[in-house]
């Protein structure tokens, strides 16, 4: 029976149908009225968001038509047929969301009671499966009701079906029917469990007796009942309160530690145990017969899911009983017999040897399950331990008893070599089945996969700084001298034969050496350098210095080697071998030697052949298109990393791999050519950098044109295909192109001209040109002029475009371009730069500074190239140029390139000195001059920057026409500024003091204008002094420092305000030393370090910190002196040393000059004053941002106690105004600063900070006022993404802080203050969610709560849907 959607359903005749005989009918009716149904809950819920009886053709179902409805769907359930069947579990799911809370009951009763029958075990599953989608979508709002007629009678069920009796027979009819009940009870419990396990409390009252009868599941004789049980426990773990849970823990313990352990180091640590504590009796009888196999694994599930609720006692008692299952002294011991049967309770009486031996092996891969999962989850409890752990690993990573690898022979290597073609012949004479037919039993691999997992836990555990990896020694066998470290087992370990534990093992190494290679690169740890010189002075320092150059290096590639000429390895073993050596290639020395690397090459060259000799080889695996991609990948890596010899790299490259990779080129998968022309683009710059001869370059230059030309000019091609042949084509003729012909150049410029004219293919033919145009700039044998003009006019073409990156791309080529001309060409359309020159003048705007940075840049290269264009500049990008020389938005590179423009048009004559100085000066005349401070600085870099390029007759005459117009009286106050600012940029650049009088004359009319009224002149001859004392430092130097001797207040703030743009700007002087002037710049300094007024201590500390920066060894040790100054100016003295120290750190300093003073600098954080505390902060952060090896290493000592400290330091004080009082917190800022430091840690060196100890100081600032919450939870956002494990220990504790932020009331804010607090509150909620998706969190239940609460909270929703949206 079909209807349409907007048609009345009649609900008798679908009931009716229900029960016809035919199954057909039957389906058509349940079917309709799941339809029905579906549109009765969308009408409900329609009228429910709009509150208001919207009428609707679906009428309402009374009472007595949900009962019949439910009848109905129930009796459906048991049909005879699995399609009715289906439908109705399907109808089931949408009943519950539309029948009332009764019949909800109802239907949950009647399908428990079907479910628990033992004479309807033909249709249990289909009940289990109605009950389970009961629970999955029963509405929350009847949860707990729901639950309560639940609960009761599944524990009930589990009960009563109990069957823990080892001796009783599985196969008899009425145990697999119990078994049946038992394990939906248990299924139905689990989901249950997950869906109101923390919101019920029906549920919460049942929690020990449900944990008491599936406790009493483990055991079962059944397999899958005990790993029911254990899944069951898991989930309830999560929702327990904490006593019962290290109640759970207590009765696992207790259990496991009755078993006497496996081998005979195990039963030795077992009988200890049990003698030491001789008087333990069993805690719960009910457990007596539990599979030890179950109950580790339980207790590994649970150890999972809520580890990070486990105390410290139960780490330091489950480490030991599990280490009594995987002695390392057993995997050792040389006697041992893997098929010992196992005597360790009374389950295994009785037991065969195979079922004791894999009853071993799954025990011993449970306990490392265990430790990988505390490892992950528990990574401060489990520290003590972690050396043990880390010991049973690696002997049991080699856990082989049935296969010797010899691996004490120390002569094995040696003659290892001699000893491989005797074995290739031998292969030869078995199959690959007849090899492995001794070893299909054989499942100890299991153990070792269990074992290398953990040591992957423990490197990912210690990836922020994995140096104990390298260094920490373990003996490699019981009772042996041998010793080795973790990495140099793991690449001991590669020749392991089960290829998922080889695969494994590489990985890990892999994983090891990546984290490496980015713990040296912050400054964590040091990878040994090629000077010897260098390592010995930072392993004195105290850093940790790993060196793999030594031995290490070779062994990683000899071990990788192995794996990729295995004739029998994998795919995956070579595929992980590639993958480290890739991973190396980052590292100092990469692959190694030229003997290894020509090593390297051979294989490589083996896979990219493989199609071709697999038919004459019987036993080389055909390699998959992957394979070869990740090869070329490796070269290109090898080619690009610049850690190799590049002459080693070519000599072995040339002979070996060329011809090969060209061949790649005409494969047919996309990705392989695509990274073969990557490849090619980097052969090029290696035979520059190797030194190759002639003959090489041509040689190479024709096999390059021949396997990138093909594909260049074809058009049907992958997009990616066609941007790598155009990055290959570009460093092959950049580079090359004195071994091209003629033909073949102009035949890949024509090529590039057609790309460039295709819309796909547009920017990277730019790219390409842009790239040969710099080659051709500094290379007179690649001639540009053919292809010039038609390059040029459609790079005129695109700046009208509307893209920004293509205008942005031609912009930059053009620029490029046009430096290849040369000075004079007849085949060079002059009206094209007319074009050019129009249109780079219309994109000249301070709307966009960076296009107009590379339209100035342009213009200027035009000229620069084209002296003749002078009018087309002067006409086309002159008026636009003044135009923007007045816009306050004008900076850094835009006026760099102004500046430049302006002084080649001077030069160049396209226009006069004093016309555009006039031009300039008229700038400030017009009605649109606001007279900004900036615009009058640009204007006069503008100026002084012409008057630095006129004739030297004509700058004398200028300078003396310009300081006769500086009037500090005057009140044209912008006109005196600009003068002023005109003759220090001026003298910054030229020498006045050879020009007669004016250096008297400007130190005169600086003076002056110190005492003018106006504070903006006063400025302006501050920076004026300064600047002009570079040029000049003889006489205007001493003068300065002269005049501070006696001045003082803000006579003596500028003064050091000229000091400071003096050494500023001296620093940026090319060849610039200063050494010879520090002696005089010191003592004025020193002395006013400790001056009242903080504005003059501000420029002393900028002073010191830019001395700091050019004379490091002068000015540190003063600066140390003076942090351990302890006269009554100590306060303002060690405030100054602090900002000085900062702005050194800013000023990039040296940090090796920088870190031995810093331990006393750090100092600075233990002073009492408030202000001296926030200086040192901002040091610290101005260290972690900059120059994070500074302080990585006295982190934890020095910095993190106060960091804690005062992150949580309130001072709040009352002020009283009269009307009102206003409460002041001193201590804001250090808390800002605090947390500022923390966040930039996370980021730069994560492995400095104690993350679980600063959770209760983040929950503290999530509470705190705004900014400081703001501040949080951005915290909280990164430690999401780095550290989620203890943010989800600490989650319970946010609760409160954020409760409060997402339900900040607005009051009567409007406007933009009512914005903030949505955003305040939106900001909360996106904490939340992030917090919400964490692995674990589950077991945060006041947290999971929180969340659920807030999620359903309908004044939250619009919040939430915008988070979500974003």
């Amino acid at each position: 029976m079909s209807r349409g959607s907007n048609s009345a359903p009649n609900y008798n005749d679908l009931l009716k149908k229900t029960e016809h005989y035919d199954k057909d009918e039957r389906y058509m009716a349940i079917s309709d009225l799941c339809e029905a149904l579906k549109r009765n809950a969308a009408h409900a819920n329609s009228e429910n968001n709009n509150n208001a009886a919207a009428s609707s053709s679906t009428p309402q179902i009374d009472s007595q038509t949900e009962r019949r409805i439910c009848s109905a769907v129930l009796s459906l359930l048991d049909d005879s047929s699995n399609d009715v069947q289906t439908v109705a579990v399907k109808t089931l799911g949408v009943l519950l969301m539309t029948v009332q809370e009764e019949q909800v009951n109802e239907i949950a009763d009647r399908i428990c009671g079907l479910m628990l029958d033992p004479s309807k075990s033909a249709l249990r599953d289909v009940y289990a499966i109605g009950l389970k989608t009961l629970v999955e979508t029963v509405p929350d709002s009847m949860g707990n009701a729901v639950s309560h007629h639940l609960i009761g009678r599944l524990i009930d069920g589990v009960h009563t079906n109990s069957n823990t009796s080892p001796s009783s027979s599985p196969s008899s009819g009425d145990d697999k029917n119990s078994e049946e009940i038992v394990l939906a009870c248990l299924n139905v419990l689990t989901d249950l469990l997950t869906r109101f396990g923390s919101s019920s409390n029906s549920i919460t009252m049942q929690h020990e007796p449900l944990l008491n009868v599936s406790l009493l599941q483990l055991g079962s004789p059944r397999p899958i009942v005990r790993k029911r049980a254990g899944t069951t426990i898991s989930v309830l773990a999560t929702v327990m309160s904490d006593s019962l849970l290290h109640r759970l823990v207590e009765r696992l313990l207790d259990q496991i530690d009755l078993a006497s352990g496996i081998g005979k180091s195990g039963k030795k640590r077992a009988r200890i145990a049990h003698k030491t504590d001789g008087s333990k009796s069993l805690a719960s009888s009910d457990l007596r017969s539990a599979d030890t196999r179950s109950l580790i694994r339980t207790m590994c599930t649970v150890s999972g899911t809520v580890g990070h609720r486990l105390n410290q006692g139960h780490i330091d008692r489950i480490v030991p009983i599990f280490l009594r299952f995987c002695d390392p002294a057993d995997a050792d011991d040389e006697d041992y017999d893997s098929d010992e049967p196992m005597d360790t309770d009374d389950v295994m009486a009785g037991m065969g040897e195979e079922a004791a031996a894999a009853m071993q092996i799954e025990l011993r891969e449970s306990c490392f399950a265990g430790f990988e999962s505390f490892v992950l989850r528990c990574p401060a409890l489990i520290r003590p331990h972690l050396d043990q752990i880390v010991y049973s690993a690696l002997a049991y990573m080699r856990f082989d008893p049935n296969y010797t690898y010899d691996d004490d022979d120390d002569d094995a290597e040696d003659d290892e070599e001699e000893e491989e073609e005797m074995e290739e012949e031998e292969e030869d004479e078995y199959s690959t089945e007849d090899d492995m037919s001794d070893e299909d039993d054989d499942n100890n691999w299991k153990v070792r996969r269990s074992a290398i997992r953990t040591l992957t836990a423990v490197v990912e555990a210690t990836k922020h700084d994995p140096s104990k990896l390298w260094i920490d020694e373990f003996a490699w066998r019981q009772n042996s001298e041998k010793k080795t470290t973790v990495a140099g087992a793991l690449v001991n370990r590669f020749k392991e034969r089960e290829e998922n534990c080889r695969v494994d093992i590489i990985e890990c190494f892999t994983r090891l050496l990546s984290y490496t290679v980015s713990a040296s690169s912050a400054g964590v740890l040091v990878l040994a350098s090629c000077t010897s010189m260098d390592d010995d002075a930072l392993a004195a320092s105290g850093a940790v210095v790993v060196d793999l150059r030594s031995n290490v290096s070779s062994a990683i590639v000899k071990a990788t080697e192995k794996q990729l000429s295995a004739k029998k390895g994998g795919e995956r073993s070579k595929s992980s071998a590639i993958a480290l050596l890739s991973t190396l290639c980052l590292a100092p020395g990469g692959i190694g030697s030229s003997e290894q690397i020509t090593s390297v090459f051979r294989h490589v060259k083996t896979i990219l052949n493989a199609d071709d000799d697999a038919n004459t080889r019987r036993h080389t695996a055909v390699n998959s298109k992957s394979l070869k991609l990740e090869a070329l990948c490796l070269v290109r890596i090898m080619l690009s990393c610049k850690k190799h010899d590049a002459s080693d790299i070519k000599s072995a490259l040339l002979p070996i791999l060329l011809s090969d990779i060209c061949k790649c080129v005409q494969e047919d998968w996309y990705k392989v050519i695509s990274e073969a022309l990557r490849v090619l683009m980097e052969i090029p710059g290696l035979l520059v950098l190797g030194s190759a001869t002639k003959a090489e370059k041509d040689e190479v230059a024709t096999s390059l044109y021949d396997a990138i030309e093909p594909r260049l000019s074809e058009h049907d091609l992958d997009q990616e295909i066609k941007e790598c042949a155009l990055s290959a084509s570009a460093s092959l003729v950049s580079v090359l192109h004195a071994s091209l012909s003629p033909d073949q150049k102009n035949r890949i410029l024509t090529l590039l001209l057609d790309r460039l004219k295709n819309d796909t293919t547009r920017i990277a033919a730019i790219k390409t040109l842009s790239k040969v145009g710099r080659a051709a700039k500094s290379s007179e044998d690649l001639d540009l002029t053919s292809v010039m003009n038609e390059a040029l006019e459609q790079l005129a073409l695109l700046l009208r475009q509307q893209s920004r990156s293509l205008k942005q791309s031609a912009l930059e080529c053009i620029d490029t371009l046009v430096l290849c001309l040369p000075e004079s060409d007849i085949d060079m359309d002059e009206g094209l730069f007319d074009s050019v020159l129009k249109d780079l003048g219309e994109i000249i705007a301070d709307t966009d500074l960076h296009i107009c940075h590379l339209s100035l840049s342009a213009s200027n290269s035009i000229l620069k190239a084209r002296p003749s264009t002078g009018a087309l500049v002067k006409g086309h990008v002159l008026p636009a140029s003044l135009e923007l020389s007045k816009s306050a938005l004008l900076q850094d590179p835009a006026l760099t390139s102004l500046l430049n423009l302006l002084e080649q048009m001077v030069a160049s004559g396209a226009i006069g000195f004093d016309e555009l100085h006039k031009l300039l000066e008229a700038q400030m005349a017009g009605d649109g001059f606001k007279g900004s401070k900036q615009v009058i600085s640009n204007l006069a870099q503008c100026i002084a920057t012409i008057a630095v390029t006129s004739p030297s007759a004509k700058q004398e005459k200028f300078m003396k026409s310009t300081i006769s117009a500086i009037k500090p009286s005057s009140t044209d106050v912008a006109a005196t500024q600009l003068n002023l600012l005109v003759s220090g940029n001026f003298g910054r650049k030229v020498d006045v003091s050879k020009m007669k009088g004016v250096a008297q004359s400007m130190q005169k009319i600086y003076f002056e204008s110190f005492d003018s009224s106006n504070e903006d002149i006063k400025h302006a001859a501050a920076l004026a002094l300064g600047r002009a004392s570079v040029g000049a430092i003889d006489p205007f130097l001493p003068a300065l420092l002269s005049a501070l001797e006696g001045s003082s207040g803000k006579k003596q703030y500028l003064l050091f305000s000229s000091l400071r743009e003096f050494i500023h700007c001296y620093r940026e002087t090319e060849g610039s030393d200063l050494s010879s002037s520090v002696p005089m710049l010191l003592p004025p300094l020193e002395m006013n370090c400790g001056n009242e007024e903080e504005g003059v201590r501000a420029m002393v500390a900028e002073c010191l910190g830019a001395l700091a920066c050019l004379e490091p060894k002068a000015i540190l040790p003063v600066l140390q002196k003076l942090a351990t100054d302890d006269s009554d100016k100590k306060v303002h003295i060690h405030w100054t040393v602090g900002n000085a120290v900062k702005f050194a750190i800013g000023g990039q300093i040296n940090p090796t000059e920088l870190a031995p003073f810093m331990p006393t600098f750090l100092e600075l954080l233990k002073e009492d004053d408030l202000a001296v505390k926030n200086v040192a902060l901002l040091m610290v952060y101005s260290a972690v941002h900059h120059a994070p090896q500074l302080v990585v290493g006295i982190m934890k000592e020095q910095v993190l106690p106060q960091l804690y400290e005062l992150a949580q330091l309130n001072m709040e004080r009352k002020i009283d105004l009269g009307p009102f009082k206003h409460t002041v917190d001193d201590a804001l800022p250090l808390r800002k600063a605090a947390l500022s430091v923390f966040s930039t840690c996370l980021d730069k060196c994560p492995s400095s900070l104690d993350i679980p100890a600063f959770m209760p100081v983040l929950a503290k600032a999530l509470a705190d006022v705004e900014d400081i919450q703001l501040q949080s939870h951005q915290i909280v956002h990164t430690l999401c993404a780095q550290h989620p494990i203890p943010l989800v220990q600490a989650a319970d504790s946010f609760v409160a802080a954020l409760e409060k932020t997402v339900n900040k009331k607005k009051g009567q804010k409007t406007g933009t203050e009512l914005e903030r607090v949505y955003e305040w509150i939106k900001s909360g909620l996106r904490v939340m969610l992030a917090i919400s998706k964490l692995d674990g969190i589950i077991g945060a239940r006041k947290f999971c709560d929180f969340a659920d609460r807030i999620k359903k909270s309908k004044p939250h929703a619009p919040f939430l849907a915008q988070v979500e949206n974003e």
